[in-house]
């Protein structure tokens, strides 16, 4: 049994994390965020809300009363009795129980519209919770290619490091063997490169560690134990996305504008239920009553009736005014008047969108053409790099040449990792103010 049990949770908890990949932190941020969490706590409350409005059709009022405790003994009938009320002899348990329940009939529409307005209310927060998780996957986005393009821009300070120790040392052979085309001053030129490729290792190194603790911080776990899977700094070719396309997905798919309509569908089922409130609502009631005192004598004329000894069954049909107008009308116009700043709200933040969708496209082009720019200097900066350090290594250029062309290199390469780093969080931020629906990824457990 216990081994039954064990395997069970196993298999509930899904597999362990390996090395992750971006779908798999994607998928982990959508389970584990904070803010993801909390949003979907208000989705647990509003369908509780929901519950309570499909509870109002069914017996919405239904209550069961017990009754005991020590009854006085009485016999005989309303004419001839054989026993006092003045005395507590013969006192006996007596039972009672009272069943009441009303049944709404017909209420013009007031118990279907508080249940659109709790269907709309729930159906908003869950889209609250699509557009949080979206948010939360492009900060993953973000630091995810942040870490790749620090690593990235650290391999390239290795490789100019490596290249700048073999030129101080054949500085140093060149400066002992007395040849005159090195001075002293290629050495210093060597040291200054030296110190700015430290600094510059440096600064990437500080951005690995923030966007590390920042993709540990989402996924809510120890930024020491967050192993990730080397995946390099590429981007795949793709059309820039047309504009009124674009436009027309966020007005569509938004999560937040959509959770705003969902939002004025509530306040619109909320004026129907208030204006509903005012008219007669119509019922059935009905009732069970049932005693026994064993020490009492049943009474059976219609006129006379004993509390420890009753048997009663009734329903009733029946309508209950409210005659609070002025207070209804004043709730009519409150939630009018909210339906309408929530209109407002979404007027403005349609507006937004689009400013939005525009800026990521905008941003989204430039990356693009820069990125374009960067891999055709690639290369040329790749080459000069390698045969400028031939070139100085037999003689043929002097030091301050040399480091010109790795300066050259080092700010194409740096450029390059730049470039492909904000296309791809250009895409995503595209992806993300289009509405495009969050990514489920691949899901595991994290230690």
């Amino acid at each position: 049994m216990t081994t039954y049990i064990l395997t069970t949770l196993l298999l509930a908890a899904g597999p362990p994390c390996g090395p992750l990949d971006l779908d798999t932190a994607l998928g982990l941020a959508a389970t584990r965020s904070d803010e993801v969490a909390i949003k979907e706590a208000d989705v647990v409350t509003a369908q509780a809300d929901e519950a309570l409005a499909r509870a109002l059709r069914v017996l919405p009022q239904v209550t069961a009363t017990v009754l005991t405790g020590p009854a006085p003994e009485a016999h005989g009938n309303v004419l001839v009795s054989t026993t006092t009320n003045r005395s507590l002899s013969g006192l006996r348990p007596f039972a009672r129980v009272e069943v009441q329940a009303l049944q709404p009939i017909y209420t013009w529409g007031r118990i279907d519209a508080a249940s659109e307005a709790a269907r709309a209310g729930l159906q908003a927060r869950e889209l609250l919770v699509q557009d949080t998780t979206a948010q939360v996957q492009l900060r993953v986005v973000q630091a995810w290619w942040g870490i790749a393009a620090s690593k990235r821009l650290l391999a390239i300070a290795g490789d100019v490091r490596g290249a700048l120790d073999q030129a101080a040392q054949h500085v140093k052979e060149a400066l002992a063997q007395g040849e005159e085309n090195i001075s002293l001053a290629d050495r210093y030129r060597l040291d200054l490169a030296r110190s700015v490729v430290e600094a510059r290792a440096a600064e990437a190194q500080k951005a690995l560690e923030l966007a590390q603790l920042a993709l540990a911080a989402t996924l809510g776990t120890d930024p020491t134990t967050l192993s990730l899977k080397e995946v390099p700094l590429e981007v795949s070719a793709a059309a820039l996305p047309d504009r009124a396309a674009a436009l027309a997905a966020a007005d569509r798919d938004r999560p937040d504008l959509r959770a705003l309509n969902e939002a004025i569908a509530a306040r619109d089922a909320e004026v129907k239920a208030e204006r509903a409130a005012a008219k007669p609502q119509f019922f059935a009631a009905g009732q069970f009553l049932y005693s026994y005192a064993p020490n009492r004598d049943i009474q059976l004329n219609p006129w006379v009736s004993d509390p420890f000894n009753t048997l009663s069954v009734g329903g009733v049909i029946g309508f209950k005014q409210d005659l609070a107008i002025p207070m209804f009308s004043a709730r009519v116009h409150k939630a009018e008047a909210e339906r309408a700043a929530l209109a407002r709200q979404r007027e403005g933040l349609a507006r937004l969108v689009s400013v939005q969708v525009d800026s990521a496209l905008a941003e989204l082009k430039a990356a693009q053409t820069r990125y374009t720019a960067s891999q055709a200097a690639l290369g040329s900066g790749k080459a000069l790099f390698r045969s400028t350090g031939l070139d100085f290594s037999v003689g043929l250029i002097d030091a301050k040449y040399l480091l010109d062309s790795y300066a050259a290199y080092v700010e194409s390469q740096i450029a390059a990792a730049q470039s492909a780093y904000d296309l791809l969080v250009a895409r995503a931020r595209l992806a993300q103010v289009t509405g495009e629906p969050p990514r489920k990824g691949v899901q595991c457990e994290l230690p």
